[in-house]
């Protein structure tokens, strides 16, 4: 496996600080926030693109995803999501999510995560909530494919797609298993009360990112510190290996208002502790 950090953990910061944390800590592999005040589509034209690739490629650093679950350039973070019923609030979500395939094609990413569909309206039940999304995922999956870039769909416990199984579900549906894939999140699992460990025999073969965090309390649902929380952090990589898992793992914690090189460093010394990376 392979560890890369988020700058999603640092979304009062700017993305050129963010970028440095992350190399000065020793990561070589990173994902980039698809939102301000990091990597939102509209504000990246070739010229900033151009310097991106540099900032980048000046730190040894690989971008290995870009996050578009929540964007808060365009509402709350949540809204606009897939399940609006303002069809024009739903056309902001596509759109964006369109251009995030495009701008990770043109920086060379291969894969875009978005959410679970979002919160169901009062308006809709499950099985309306369900039909929409899956519309919404024939619009955007054409692009994706013809881009060659793969939209992973996270799991959230307080949206319409709360577990890996029902993305599993939606991909059958749509017919797209190369074009659309499982964003996993173990603490995600343990919040709806699976084994994520079981969870991920599962659900193996559709899985294109793997999240790594720690959590204190299931009910808060707060990502923490590596080592900071009660998930079997140690138990959940070793049953990576087991799985054979070869693909990206990404730390994503919340790094409040602490310096970012101060939280990488944390995550780095968790995993160099357990014997995860080299010193």
């Amino acid at each position: 496996m392979k560890f890369a950090y988020s700058t999603s953990c640092f979304r009062v910061k700017s993305l050129k600080e963010s970028v440095e944390a992350v190399a000065k800590e020793g990561f070589r592999r990173l994902e980039l926030l698809a939102d301000r005040p990091h990597l939102f589509p509209e504000d990246f034209g070739a010229a900033r693109l151009s310097e991106l690739l540099q900032c980048l490629t000046e730190r040894n650093v690989k971008p290995v995803n870009l996050n578009a679950c929540r964007v808060s350039a365009l509402g709350d973070g949540t809204h606009p999501s897939w399940l609006e019923e303002d069809w024009k609030e739903r056309e902001l979500r596509i759109r964006y999510t369109l251009d995030c395939l495009r701008l990770a094609a043109a920086l060379g990413i291969g894969t875009v995560s978005t959410n679970g569909g979002g919160p169901i309206p009062e308006s809709m039940n499950q099985r309306e909530a369900w039909r929409l999304f899956v519309a919404n995922m024939h619009r955007v999956t054409p692009v994706a494919k013809k881009l060659g870039v793969r939209l992973c769909i996270q799991p959230d416990p307080d949206q319409l797609i709360r577990t890996a199984d029902q993305v599993l579900e939606l991909i059958h549906e749509v017919g797209e298993p190369t074009t659309l894939g499982v964003d996993y999140d173990p603490v995600h699992a343990l919040v709806v009360g699976e084994d994520p460990c079981e969870t991920l025999q599962r659900i193996k073969d559709a899985v294109a990112i793997v999240r790594l965090s720690d959590i204190q309390d299931p009910e808060a649902h707060r990502h923490v510190q590596l080592g900071e929380g009660r998930f079997p952090l140690v138990s959940f990589l070793h049953c990576l290996e087991e799985c054979g898992y070869q693909g990206i793992v990404i730390i994503s914690v919340h790094g409040g208002d602490l310096p970012p090189q101060e939280v990488v460093a944390a995550s780095r010394d968790y995993l160099r502790r357990n014997g995860y990376l080299p010193d």
